[in-house]
C-alpha cells in the first residue's frame, strides 16, 4: 500500500489507487465510487470512512462533527441496526489491531482530506437506522485539525516515524498461571452519549501504545538475534514490527520466522509487572489466534525495565485458550449526572 499523508487531499480514485492499485477504478460505481464505508481489501476488520459534512442519503441528513478534542461523532448507513454484523464489528473495534482510515470533506465539490486513524470511544445503544458512534482521531494535530474543518490550506504531515534501538530480552521457563481479559462495550443511552464531554482518551492511548511499542521492539531484536544464532541471517533481515508495514493493517505485532523459514505471527503483550499480571485481549485477537493457530505465538514480555530496556519473556504457541478469558462488564464514573 502506498504511504498516506495526513491532511493531504485525495479523490475517490486516489483513495482507491492507494488501497487497490492493481484494479481499475470505475467512477460512480461500486463501493469505491459510491459508498461511505469501504472494507479494505484483504482484511476482515479494516475500513475506510468517507465522510461528507451535511450529506443527505435517502432523505436522511447525517449529523456528523469533530470537536476540539478530535472526537468524531459519526453515523452508520441509515439502514444499519445495532444487531448488524458490521456494526458489532465497529463496536468491538480495537485500534491496536485494526485500522479505520478517516477521509473528510466539507462539501461534495471538494476532494477528501485524510485525517488519520480512528479508535472507538462510544456508541448510542438506544438509536439505530443509523447507529451513532464517537471515534477518537489518533495522533491528531489540533491546529491542522481546525484548519481542515474550516476548509483552509494545511501543510503535509508525514505519518509513522520509528526509532530503532538495541534491547535485552531474557527467555524464562516459569509456569505461573496468568489470565486474559476481554472487554464488553455496552455503549450509552442517547442522553449520556451527547452529555459525555469529559473524554480523556488519547492520553491513555499514548501511554499504552508507547509501552506496547517498546515491547514489540524488544521482541523484534530477540527474534533477529535468535535467527542469526541459528545461521539464518537472511531471515533475520525480514523480521519486522507490523506497525512499520504501510497502513499497519496486520492483526499481529511482529512477523518473524522459525529456523525452517515458516512464518510466525507474534502477538506481544507487555507489562512492567510480573508474568501473572492480567492483560487485555480483544475478541478479534482471539479469533485470529484460532484461525492461524499453527503460526500464532503469544509473547508475554514482563518485568519490563524501561531504563535498561530489558525484560523477561514467556512464549506460548497456538490458539488463545478461551477457558482463561475473563469478561469485564463494568464501567464507572465519579461525579456528573
Amino acid at each position: 500500500m502506498k504511504e498516506l499523508i495526513r491532511y493531504e487531499k485525495y479523490s475517490r480514485k486516489d483513495i482507491h489507487d492507494v488501497f487497490l492499485p492493481d484494479i481499475d477504478f470505475t467512477p460512480q460505481a461500486g463501493s469505491w465510487g459510491l459508498h461511505g464505508i469501504i472494507r479494505v481489501p484483504g482484511t476482515k476488520h479494516d475500513y475506510i470512512f468517507l465522510v461528507t459534512y451535511g450529506k443527505k442519503q435517502f432523505g436522511h441528513e447525517f449529523d456528523e462533527n469533530i470537536d476540539e478534542n478530535g472526537i468524531l461523532t459519526w453515523q452508520s448507513q441509515p439502514s444499519q441496526t445495532l444487531d448488524d454484523a458490521r456494526i458489532i464489528g465497529f463496536i468491538n473495534h480495537d485500534y491496536l489491531r485494526n485500522n479505520i482510515y478517516l477521509f473528510l470533506r466539507t462539501s461534495e465539490k471538494e476532494k477528501y482530506t485524510y485525517m488519520g486513524l480512528l479508535a472507538y470511544v462510544d456508541h448510542d445503544n438506544q438509536r439505530e437506522k443509523p447507529v451513532y458512534f464517537k471515534w477518537q482521531i489518533l495522533n491528531r494535530n489540533n491546529e491542522n485539525l481546525g484548519q481542515v474543518i474550516n476548509n483552509t490550506k494545511t501543510e503535509d504531515i508525514k505519518y509513522n516515524i520509528f526509532d530503532t534501538k538495541k534491547f535485552v530480552l531474557e527467555l524464562r521457563d516459569e509456569d505461573e498461571e496468568y489470565s486474559y481479559r476481554s472487554e464488553n462495550r455496552k455503549g450509552k443511552n442517547t442522553k449520556e452519549f451527547y452529555n459525555n464531554r469529559n473524554i480523556n482518551f488519547e492520553g491513555e492511548i499514548k501511554k499504552n501504545t508507547e509501552l506496547g511499542k517498546k515491547g514489540e521492539d524488544i521482541v523484534v531484536e530477540y527474534e533477529k538475534t535468535r535467527l542469526i544464532m541459528e545461521g539464518r541471517e537472511a531471515l533475520a533481515d525480514k523480521v519486522v514490527a507490523t506497525r512499520e508495514i504501510a497502513g499497519n493493517a496486520e492483526r499481529f505485532d511482529v512477523l518473524s520466522y522459525d529456523k525452517n523459514g515458516n512464518e510466525k505471527y507474534i502477538e506481544v503483550k507487555t507489562t512492567k509487572g510480573g508474568l501473572n499480571n492480567i492483560f487485555h485481549i480483544s475478541e478479534n485477537e482471539v479469533e485470529f489466534s484460532e484461525e492461524y493457530k499453527e503460526k500464532y505465538y503469544l509473547y508475554r514480555v514482563y518485568n519490563f525495565n524501561v531504563k535498561t530496556m530489558s525484560a523477561d519473556l514467556k512464549i506460548l504457541k497456538g490458539a488463545i485458550n478461551r477457558e482463561k478469558l475473563q469478561a469485564t462488564n463494568y464501567t464507572c464514573r465519579i461525579g456528573g449526572k
